[in-house]
């Protein structure tokens, strides 16, 4: 009764190590559509909140700045990323995504003059070039990511790819 027992215990063992390890294994296929630059607030662009984040990160942690350089620059990206909050939240709301992208794209290129030309005041020459191409390779591979994602729902026929 005793090696019964055993037997089916390590039986059920096996067989939920067996589910555990088989689901581990299926998502670790499935894209994950956000880190891949997907939909993102279904608005299908690369988000510029993000890219302001991910400059922040750049800024950081591979140029390395000063400490007093990123007390200097905090409000600059902070500013800059309150107003794109503020605007995806309004044009969200507005239930329009076709005009909401158009009109991302351009308020996106205001307030990406104003950051670019606060970081100026703050940053020196070279980390300003370091960091802005930094940014256009994060915005290439996101777009890359975006592209692939888009080709793949095309063949899956999630209807999200383009043709």
């Amino acid at each position: 009764m005793k090696q019964k027992f055993f037997v089916m215990g390590a039986i059920a063992v096996i067989a939920i190590a067996g589910f555990f390890i088989f689901e581990q294994a299926t998502s670790a296929q499935r894209p994950d559509r956000n880190a891949q630059g997907g939909n993102r607030g279904g608005m299908g662009m690369i988000n510029p909140s993000s890219l302001v984040e991910n400059s922040w990160i750049d800024l950081t942690f591979v140029l390395k700045v000063d400490d007093d350089t990123l007390v200097k620059a905090r409000p600059i990206y902070q500013a800059s990323r309150d107003k794109f909050e503020a605007k995806m939240k309004e044009l969200r709301a507005s239930g329009d995504m076709r005009s909401a992208m158009t009109e991302m794209q351009s308020y996106a290129a205001t307030v990406g003059k104003e950051f670019q030309m606060g970081l100026k005041e703050v940053l020196t020459e070279e980390q300003m070039t370091k960091l802005n191409e930094l940014t256009k390779k994060r915005q290439t591979e996101q777009a890359t990511r975006m592209n692939r994602w888009r080709g793949e729902g095309g063949r899956r026929g999630g209807g999200g790819g383009r043709q």
